[in-house]
C-alpha cells in the first residue's frame, strides 16, 4: 500500500508524493518537510430536491452555492481524501492545503466555507456539466440520500460540521486555496490516524442570495492540471534502516557505464535498491541543491577517486545520509545524539543542514565528525 511513500519526485499516478526544504522562520533556517499531494477518491455535488432524484456524481465540475431564488436552487459539493494511502501512520500532519480550480461563476466575491462531512457517502455515475444535474444513479449522493437509493442523511443537503474548517474568498475564474488552517491540519490528522473516518469536506457557498454558484472543476475534468489537489506535510515516524556506503557505491557502480569494465560487479537483482535510478538519485541530488551544494552529485562523491581529501570524505558521507532519507530508509525525524565535532543537530533533518553548512564553510573535519552520529 505504501510503496511510493516518501520518494522524492513526481509521479503521474492520481497520488504524488515528493520531498522537499523549506525556508522557515525569520532567520531562514532550512529544514526537511515531507509532502504529499493527493487527488480526490471521489467527488460529487448535492443537488437541492426533495426526492434525491437529481445528483452529479461523474460530472467534470462541481457546485457550490445558489442558482435562482426558487426551491431546489442550493449546490453543494463533496470532495474526499485518504491521507493514508501514502503517508505512512503514525505521521503527524502539519500543514494541509486544498486547491481548486473555478471554471465558471456568474457572481462576484463570495465565501465559500469548508466543512468536515460527518458520515460516508458515495459517488456514482450520474453526470451534467451544468449545474442542473442528472438523473440519481445507485450509490450516488443526494440532497437526502448518503448512497442513492436507501441510505440516508440525518439532516437533509448532508451531514457536517457546522463550524467550517477554511474559509476562501472566491472571486473570478482561476485556481483557489482553503488553508492551511488548524481545523484543516485536525481533519487531514484525524482521516490518516482513523481511515474509517476520512469523509472528506463540503463546500457550502452563499445560499442566502440567488446566482451565487460556484463551478469548480472536478477530478472527472478533462483538464488534468485543473482537477482538485490537497497538499499535505508531514514529519514521518522515524523507522530506520539505513545503509552504508558500501551498499550504496554498489548501487552507484550499477549506473556508471565503466563498472563493469572496471572488474566491480553491479549488485544483484536480489540486492539492488528499487527505484534507485528513476526515485533515489534524482532525489538526493535535488536535496543536495537545496542544501546550497549544486555541484555536488551523490554518486559522484561516493565514487570519487582515491585518495580522497578531507573535503571529499564529508561529501561522501553526507551523500550516504541523503540516499538513505531519499530511499526512505531513514527519516527527517529520526533522533541524532551528539558525537565528536560537537554536532548540535537532534534529528536527521537538523543533520542535513548543519553538515551542509560546515561543509560549505570548510569545516570539513567537523562535518566528518557529526556524520558519524550514525555510523
Amino acid at each position: 500500500m505504501h510503496e511510493r511513500r516518501r520518494r522524492c519526485g513526481i509521479t503521474r499516478l492520481p497520488v504524488i508524493l515528493f520531498c522537499t526544504l523549506l525556508l522557515a522562520g525569520a532567520g531562514s533556517r532550512i529544514t526537511f518537510a515531507e509532502s504529499a499531494l493527493l487527488a480526490p477518491d471521489k467527488d460529487s455535488t448535492l443537488i437541492e430536491n426533495p426526492t434525491g432524484a437529481l445528483s452529479n456524481g461523474s460530472g467534470p465540475a462541481f457546485f457550490a452555492g445558489r442558482i435562482s431564488s426558487g426551491s431546489g436552487s442550493i449546490r453543494r459539493a463533496l470532495v474526499e481524501f485518504d491521507p493514508s494511502s501514502l503517508i505512512p501512520p503514525g505521521s503527524t500532519v502539519t500543514r494541509a492545503i486544498l486547491t481548486l480550480n473555478l471554471s465558471a461563476t456568474n457572481a462576484g466575491l463570495i465565501p465559500i466555507r469548508l466543512h468536515r462531512v460527518l458520515a460516508q457517502w458515495g459517488e456514482g455515475s450520474s453526470a451534467s456539466s451544468g449545474g442542473g444535474g442528472a438523473q440519481s444513479t445507485p450509490g450516488d449522493s443526494t440532497w437526502i440520500h448518503r448512497f442513492y437509493a436507501d441510505s440516508f442523511w440525518n439532516s437533509a443537503g448532508g451531514d457536517f460540521d457546522r463550524t467550517p474548517s477554511g474559509v476562501a474568498l472566491v472571486d473570478q475564474i482561476g485556481s483557489y486555496s482553503w488553508g492551511s488552517t488548524a481545523e484543516m491540519v485536525s481533519d487531514v490528522q484525524g482521516w490518516l490516524d482513523h481511515p474509517d473516518t476520512a469523509n472528506g469536506w463540503i463546500l457550502v457557498g452563499d445560499e442566502s442570495l440567488p446566482t451565487t454558484v460556484k463551478r469548480f472543476d472536478s477530478r472527472e475534468s478533462p483538464d488534468e492540471a485543473s482537477r482538485p489537489l490537497l497538499y499535505v506535510e508531514f514529519v514521518p515516524p522515524c523507522l530506520p534502516d539505513p545503509k552504508g556506503p558500501g551498499y550504496w557505491e554498489r548501487q552507484c557502480l550499477d549506473l556508471e557505464a565503466d563498472g563493469i569494465a572496471a572488474g566491480l560487479e553491479p549488485p544483484e537483482p536480489e540486492v539492488a535498491e528499487p527505484r534507485f535510478a528513476e526515485w533515489v538519485v534524482p532525489c538526493a541530488n535535488k536535496m543536495l541543491a537545496d542544501l546550497v551544494l549544486p555541484e555536488v552529485s551523490a554518486c559522484g562523491a561516493l565514487l570519487s577517486e582515491p585518495p580522497r581529501d578531507c573535503q571529499a570524505r564529508a561529501l561522501s558521507k553526507l551523500s550516504v545520509l541523503v540516499l538513505n532519507v531519499c530511499a526512505a530508509r531513514l527519516q527527517t525525524s529520526c533522533p541524532v545524539e551528539g558525537g565528536e565535532g560537537d554536532c548540535l543537530s537532534t534529528n536527521v533533518g537538523d543533520l542535513l543542514q548543519e553538515l551542509s553548512v560546515l561543509i560549505r564553510q570548510g569545516d570539513c573535519r567537523r562535518a566528518s565528525g557529526c556524520a558519524g552520529v550514525l555510523d
